[in-house]
């Protein structure tokens, strides 16, 4: 099992930015940092991108909490089922990257991925979450560095394709990209799950968790999963920060408050793409967002009769996100829900 504490290029990050608050695995921007510098130092490996089959029926049917220990369970076994050196990412939601240096011939990678289907080991099997037996299947889509790209963007696409490919032969099995066969793959929009079914999961979370907290930080978790942003803060009214990553809130060490605000001006949402201008107008920010190298940035209020609840943040980190109106729709509603909910905890 590949640990944490032996991977050189994540020596001097910050810890608690470094693994998954769910999954316990490597988080996003992470294992995107991780291809990159295999790929800066020219070391051959496989990408995969692992997407769990109908994960999204799992959460409306059994709620969250079921949802959060499949993920768990998939993360830990992926860690544990290979002797070699494999690094295991939470991408967003339920999509996991594995990485395999120096696993590039077809048949060792065909070896490696047809052993995740066996019986008992991670796909093809029942979880049980302490209430009942959940069945879950995977579909798998993979690519070679150099192989097939000689950079990540690239490579990535090359991965998605052979995904996609995966997915329109019926889902639950694995293809191994090849030029020959999948170069012409066009990969239409995918409309899994409306924006009505959106708003319905973000409403069953306030039915499982209750305390504010415990609330702010599965809401975070929630916008980071659905948007497949690289994080989502909470800025409490006490200048704390609460994250999909964090399970205690932390001191900003400054006042975001009037910044933010500087942002906004007198609205309750802002989601401007790109952020050039700012970074010349507040230099708090700009040290915020080059720090983080925070390339696009979405900030939600929540204020009721003149009553400061915090500010949502969400940050892309990777790309200049150009934010989709369903993605500006559903934060507003969550931010409307999450509202209400602080309000009705602070009168009780």
């Amino acid at each position: 099992m590949l640990r944490v504490n032996d991977i050189k290029w994540l020596k001097n990050e910050d810890p608690d930015y470094i693994i998954d608050s769910v999954t316990k695995v490597i988080s996003r921007q992470f294992i995107i940092k991780i291809a990159n510098e295999l790929i800066k130092e020219k070391t051959p490996f496989t990408l995969i991108i692992l997407d769990l089959d109908n994960f999204k029926q799992i959460n409306d049917s059994f709620g969250h909490l079921s949802g959060d220990y499949v993920l768990r369970c998939i993360g830990e076994g992926l860690v544990n089922y290979y002797a070699k050196e494999v690094y295991v990412g939470r991408y967003g939601g339920d999509e996991f990257l594995l990485l395999l240096p120096n696993i590039t011939e077809y048949d060792e990678i065909h070896t490696f991925l047809e052993g995740l289907y066996e019986k008992d080991k991670i796909f093809r099997r029942y979880y049980n979450d302490g209430t009942r037996d959940i069945y879950i299947t995977s579909t798998l889509g993979c690519a070679k560095f150099p192989e097939d790209a000689t950079n990540y963007e690239e490579l990535f696409e090359r991965a998605d394709k052979a995904l996609y490919r995966g997915k329109m032969k019926g889902r639950n099995c694995y293809i191994i990209y090849v030029e020959s066969k999948h170069k012409d793959i066009v990969i239409h929009e995918k409309a899994e799950g409306s924006l009505i079914g959106h708003f319905n999961s973000a409403y069953r979370l306030f039915d499982i968790y209750k305390g504010k907290n415990e609330i702010i930080k599965h809401t975070m978790d929630f916008i980071y999963s659905e948007l497949h942003c690289s994080g989502a803060y909470f800025l409490t009214p006490e200048e704390k920060l609460i994250s999909n990553m964090d399970d205690k809130p932390k001191s900003t060490g400054i006042s975001f408050k009037p910044h933010l605000e500087m942002l906004l001006k007198g609205d309750t949402i802002f989601y401007e793409t790109p952020l050039t201008k700012y970074k010349h107008d507040d230099l708090v920010l700009s040290d915020f967002i080059n720090k983080r190298k925070i390339q696009s940035i979405m900030i939600a209020k929540l204020e009721s009769f003149n009553e400061l609840f915090g500010y949502i943040m969400i940050y892309e980190k990777e790309i200049t996100r150009v934010w989709q109106e369903q993605e500006v729709a559903l934060v507003m509603y969550i931010s409307s829900l999450l509202e209400m909910h602080l309000m009705k905890l602070k009168r009780n």
